[in-house]
């Protein structure tokens, strides 16, 4: 058990680990949490022909777990009694469990409840292009969670099993049963998914002449699924103002609903002339320029959100007023344009947006029925919000025109028409960011990310990256820069090689750029030249003329150390007792002068080797003083300046000996002199006591 125990610590702590080297740059990858959740629904029993009315149906007590949704959910709740989901854009998808209900179309026991093959093409108001068969399921939306059009359908379900969930939507391989639209979910979207299927069982057999005939009974049943759903991130408060944004809404005339190709203006004659269906917008932008083929380039800074409005002017049912003009439902249709397949359930106009970005690949997204489904009269409908790229947009529609014919009779024309326009989604500034390969940390500008850097530019698509390294070379004249690559860069590669790196990124929407250096490196004197922008001759000079060092990236160069005070003189007391001495010295002998004279002579010879011996000190005390700075300024110089060392070593040695040579001499003399002064001293000190002696005696005799 303990053994076990270790084991799954071990595999947690080493789990933890790879974890966190994983997430070192997680954040450059978006990711997306996917949740599933299911969809209860309600089931409704209905008579055989009651054509799937849900007004008729009677709700039973069976389970209607069939649908469940996947998408980056952030919360589920309720929204006037509808079922509620939280979530992003262009991330909600619908599937059908395919096991539900299997039990009731496999059953062998005819005298149960089970599926069987309906021939009927309507379910509800739902018209159907095709039978029921095995079951039908009707796609319908709402604005109001009232009035409900439908969106799409698929029949035969039970027998497309492995197919449900594999689904083409408006031309569009979605690998799901139905998948949200971001014109829904930017507005918020009310859904409802009707499945209808007709069951057979058998009941006691009839008799006819003594002959039992076979008795079944038949019944509908539809479940119901509903629910809402809206992207939280956008603001359903904001209002599209008229005033700032761009207007697009030339119509054209073009040659039908296949291909919606060959526009051409309107004429005057024309039942679409001096009207149109409807503006949109793009909004939310800072400034707008053109580039040279004309088309609007939108420039957005952060804390813009450009989007895309359209404000539908026009009752559908009653275009520019007039009942015997309204927008046709299409069966089918295509837009050579953008390449789009035949399309089923086109309906009441066909939006079309077109993304392409700086790789030039393309992403469409296709909105049938839209002028009836997600459009509304007087209201300005958001259809999309957009980031960096360049776009296309195509309305496609069909109006049914009753035209005036002879003898007040009308002859039915119907006429396609397309409105057209492009444009571009740049950043107006320039978001950059260097950041260190080790930790993701900042890197600011001259900066050091001794292991590498990669760069950031916050998911801006257009930004140009240029790259410049230099790196140092020894050459006669110390350490040099050498430009060693100068070319494009690439947002998020590592750049590890020693160097200095500059960085420089440009906008050519606008114009402008920006740069940063960068050291990547452990070289003291590179790091000193990021730090200080001292030029790397002057570090090179410093370090070799001022004996300077390097310490926590900075030149330190050290004060020189203040002179010793000189030492005090030697001081040379001598008494000079010679004259009292020679005047009590005067015996009948006559020798009092002549001491006098030679003790004279020998305190000026003691003088003279006394100032000599001076001179000698003081000449060594300043060559040891010159020595000792010296010296200290040697230990924080480099290896270029033991030379000098040596040199001043070898010739303090000769200073020392040639210092010696004097200071023999001179020594010997001067203490000689000592010697002598003390015995010239003692003497006369005896003297004197024996002359007071004897002239004390002779005073005692007179």
């Amino acid at each position: 058990m303990k053994k076990n125990l270790g084991l799954i610590l071990i595999v947690m702590i080493v789990s933890g680990m790879l974890s966190g080297a994983v997430t070192i740059k997680s954040y450059a990858a978006e990711t997306k949490e996917v949740k599933k959740e299911t969809i209860v629904g309600k089931t409704y029993d209905l008579g055989e022909k009651d054509a799937y009315d849900i007004s008729k149906a009677q709700e039973v007590k069976d389970s209607a777990k069939r649908l469940y949704v996947e998408g980056d959910i952030s919360e589920v709740s309720t929204q006037n009694g509808f079922l509620c989901y939280a979530v992003k854009s262009d991330n909600l998808k619908i599937f059908v469990d395919d096991k539900f209900g299997k039990d009731l179309f496999e059953q062998k026991d005819s005298k149960k409840w089970h599926v069987i093959t309906d021939k009927s093409k309507t379910v509800d108001s739902a018209k159907l292009s095709e039978n029921i068969g095995s079951g039908a399921i009707i796609v319908q939306t709402s604005k109001d969670g009232k009035t409900w059009v439908n969106m799409d359908s698929e029949v035969d379900i039970y027998n497309k099993a492995d197919s449900i969930n594999k689904r083409v939507v408006a031309g569009e391989e979605i690998e799901a049963f139905y998948k949200a639209t971001n014109v829904q979910l930017t507005n918020g979207c009310y859904y409802r998914f009707i499945v209808a299927y007709k069951l057979e069982r058998e009941v006691e057999p009839s008799k006819v002449l003594f002959v039992d005939v076979k008795k079944t009974e038949e019944k509908e049943r539809i479940e119901v699924y509903q629910f809402y759903a809206y992207d939280p991130s956008v603001d359903k408060k904001e209002q599209l103002n008229k005033k700032d944004a761009y207007e697009f809404s030339d119509v054209k005339r073009v040659e039908s609903k296949d291909g919606f190709k060959n526009a051409e203006d309107i004429s005057s004659d024309d039942p679409h002339n001096d009207w149109i269906m409807g503006r949109f917008y793009v909004s939310g932008y800072t400034s707008v320029k053109k580039d040279d083929k004309d088309i609007p380039v939108f420039l957005k800074v952060p804390g813009d959100r450009a989007a895309l409005w359209f404000d539908l002017e026009q009752q559908i049912d009653k275009c520019n007023g007039q009942s015997d003009i309204k927008v046709d439902v299409i069966s089918d249709g295509s837009d050579i344009h953008f390449g789009t397949p035949t399309i089923k359930n086109v309906g009441r106009g066909m939006l079309i947006i077109r993304k392409i970005n700086k790789n030039n690949k393309k992403e469409r997204q296709i909105y049938t029925n839209y002028l009836e489904a997600s459009a509304t009269s007087g209201a300005n409908t958001r259809v999309d919000l957009f980031e960096e790229g360049d776009y296309e947009v195509a309305l496609d529609y069909q109006l049914h025109y009753d035209k005036p014919f002879v003898f007040k009779t009308t002859t039915t024309k119907t006429l396609a028409y397309r409105v057209y326009f492009e444009f571009k989604i740049r950043n107006g500034n320039i978001d950059k960011f260097i950041r260190r390969v080790d930790d993701n940390s900042f890197v600011s500008n001259s900066g050091i990310a001794e292991n590498g850097f990669y760069i950031d530019v916050a998911n801006s698509q257009y930004l140009d990256i240029h790259i410049k390294r230099e790196i140092l070379t020894d050459s006669m004249d110390g350490i040099v820069e050498d430009n060693k690559f100068s070319g494009m860069g690439k947002e998020g590669r590592n750049y590890t090689d020693e160097g200095i790196y500059t960085v420089t990124i440009s906008n050519s929407a606008t114009g402008d750029s920006e740069s940063q250096r960068v050291y990547v490196g452990k070289k003291d004197i590179m790091r000193v030249h990021m730090k200080t922008g001292m030029p790397i001759n002057e570090i090179n000079e410093l370090l070799k003329e001022e004996g300077a060092y390097i310490e926590n990236d900075q030149i330190i160069i050290p004060e020189p150390e203040p002179e010793p005070e000189p030492e005090p003189e030697p001081e040379i007391e001598i008494q000079n007792d010679s004259e009292s001495v020679g005047e009590e010295n005067t015996d009948g002998n006559g020798n009092g002068a002549e001491e006098k004279k030679n003790k004279t002579e020998n305190v000026d010879e003691a003088k003279a080797n006394a100032a000599e011996a001076k001179e000698t000190t003081d000449s060594k005390k300043d060559i040891a003083t010159q020595n000792k700075t010296k010296e200290k300024k040697s230990d924080k110089s480099d290896d270029k300046t033991n030379s000098k060392v040596t040199q001043t070593s070898n010739e303090q040695k000769n200073l020392d000996e040639e210092n010696q040579t004097k200071k023999s001499p001179s020594g010997v003399v001067f203490f000689a002199i000592i010697i002598v002064v003390g015995v010239a001293l003692v003497v006369a000190y005896k003297n004197k006591e024996r002359i007071n002696s004897m002239i004390k005696k002779g005073g005692d005799d007179k």
